[in-house]
C-alpha cells in the first residue's frame, strides 16, 4: 500500500541526498517560502516521488517489489487483483513528471481513479462524485468543498466556509500534510473503509479532524471567536467536541465523532488512534495546563478516559471503558477503573498483524520502542536490586 511519510530535515544531507538516494532540489521565492523538491527516482526496491513543502519532506514512495511491507502504503484496493493496472498507474506518475508537471500528487490521482471505478458501477453517484472529487483540481480544493458542505449553516453557507478553509489552508502545507496522513489513517484501520475516497466524503470523524485542523489555525491567529464557532458547528453535527487550542499530531484515527471530548491543554502524538466516547479531559481541581499529554502510536479503546495533566507513554493500550487518573509509563496495556498496568507491549512483529489499528505502529515504531522496552528493563533491574540491598 502507498504510504506518505514525513522525514525530518535534519535526516537530509546537504546535498540533497537522503538514504542513498539523490534528489534535485529547486526553490522559489513565494510569499508563503514554498520551496519544493521534485524527483523520481528508481531503486532496487522502490519508485519514489519526493516533494517538499516549507521546510519538511513529504515522501510519496510506491512498492515494486513484493518484498516491500504493504502496510508503508496505500495502495488503492481498485488495484489489488490487477499488478499490470498499478504498474500502468506508476508509469503514469513517471511520464507525468517526465513531462514537465511541477507535482504530481499520486494519493490524491488514486482518489480520482476510485471515483471513476465507482462511476462505472453506479452511474448514478456522478452528480456528487463530480461535485466534490472530479471536477476539483487538487486534494486540497476538494477537502475544502466536502467538508464545507457537511457544516454549513444559515448564518455561514458553504461557499464563505470553502473559501475560509482555503484561505488557511492552502499557505500552509504542513497542515495539509496533517490532513492527508488523516485520511490514510481511516483508509488503512477501518475495517468498513477500506477506499481514500470514501473516507473523504463520508467519514464523519475525518471530517471533526478537518474541522479542527482550520479551527486551530484560527486559535493561533487569535480568530478565537470564529473558532469557537467551527467547534461548536462540529459538536452539533458531529458530536465531537475539539477544542480548538488542543495541539493534535498527524495520522489521526478518529473512527466516529461521538462522544469524543478533547480538552484545551490536550496535546495527542503522531499515529493515534481514537475510538468513540473517549475523553481527555481535566480533574475539574485544576486551572492553567489541565489535560492529558498523549504521546505517539497510542490507542484509546471504546469509552476510555483519560483525566488531569498527566502523561500517557508512547504505545500505550488503554482499554475500553478504563479510567486513567495517574502517568502510564510507554508500551503499557492499561484496563480498569480507576486504570492500572495489567502488562506492556510484545514487541514482535506477529503481536501486529492481525490488528488494522496495529499494523503501521510495528513497521514505524518497532525500533525505537525496543530502546524504551530496554530502558524500562534497566530501571525494573536497578529498583530490584535498590529493593534487596
Amino acid at each position: 500500500m502507498f504510504r506518505m511519510s514525513s522525514i525530518a530535515d535534519d535526516n537530509i544531507d546537504n546535498d540533497g541526498t537522503f538514504q542513498n538516494t539523490t534528489i534535485a532540489v529547486e526553490s522559489n521565492d513565494q510569499e508563503d517560502d514554498r520551496s519544493s523538491i521534485q524527483t523520481i527516482t528508481k531503486n532496487a526496491d522502490e519508485l519514489s516521488l519526493v516533494g517538499s513543502m516549507m521546510g519538511s519532506t513529504i515522501a510519496l514512495s510506491f512498492p515494486t517489489s513484493s518484498d516491500c511491507p504493504p502496510q508503508l502504503y496505500y495502495r488503492s484496493k481498485i488495484f489489488e487483483n490487477s499488478p499490470t493496472d498499478w504498474s500502468d498507474f506508476l508509469q503514469s506518475m513517471q511520464d507525468r513528471y517526465a513531462n514537465g508537471e511541477t507535482w504530481v500528487d499520486p494519493f490524491w490521482e488514486q482518489i480520482r481513479q476510485e471515483a471513476f471505478a465507482t462511476l462505472d458501477d453506479e452511474p448514478e453517484a456522478g452528480p456528487q462524485l463530480y461535485q466534490c472529487v472530479l471536477s476539483q483540481p487538487d486534494f486540497v480544493r476538494a477537502i475544502c468543498t466536502i467538508v464545507s458542505h457537511e457544516i454549513e449553516t444559515e448564518l455561514i453557507p458553504a461557499i464563505a466556509l470553502k473559501n475560509l478553509f482555503l484561505e488557511l489552508l492552502e499557505p500552509r502545507p504542513k497542515i495539509v500534510d496533517c490532513i492527508r496522513l488523516d485520511l490514510q489513517a481511516v483508509a488503512t484501520r477501518s475495517s468498513g473503509i477500506g477506499r481514500a475516497m470514501d473516507a473523504m466524503l463520508f467519514h464523519n470523524g475525518f471530517h471533526a479532524l478537518v474541522c479542527y485542523r482550520v479551527g486551530h489555525l484560527l486559535w493561533q491567529a487569535n480568530r478565537t471567536a470564529l473558532a469557537y464557532y467551527l467547534q461548536s458547528t462540529v459538536s452539533r453535527k458531529y458530536s465531537a467536541d475539539i477544542h480548538p487550542s488542543c495541539e493534535l499530531g498527524s495520522g489521526l484515527y478518529l473512527r466516529v465523532g461521538c462522544g469524543v471530548v478533547i480538552g484545551e491543554t490536550a496535546r495527542v502524538g503522531d499515529d493515534v488512534s481514537i475510538l468513540e466516547g473517549v475523553t481527555l479531559g481535566g480533574t475539574g481541581k485544576e486551572s492553567g495546563d489541565r489535560h492529558p499529554k498523549v504521546g505517539n502510536g497510542v490507542i484509546l479503546h471504546e469509552g476510555g478516559t483519560v483525566l488531569g495533566n498527566i502523561p500517557v507513554g508512547d504505545g500505550v493500550i488503554i482499554t475500553a471503558r478504563s479510567l486513567v487518573n495517574k502517568p502510564i509509563p510507554p508500551l503499557a496495556i492499561v484496563s480498569g477503573v480507576p486504570g492500572r498496568v495489567l502488562e506492556y507491549r510484545r514487541l514482535e512483529e506477529d503481536a501486529f498483524e492481525d490488528d488494522t489499528l496495529q499494523q503501521h505502529l510495528a513497521l514505524k515504531y518497532m525500533l525505537p520502542w525496543k530502546i524504551l522496552e530496554k530502558e524500562r528493563l534497566q530501571e525494573e533491574k536497578e529498583r530490584l536490586e535498590n529493593v534487596g540491598r
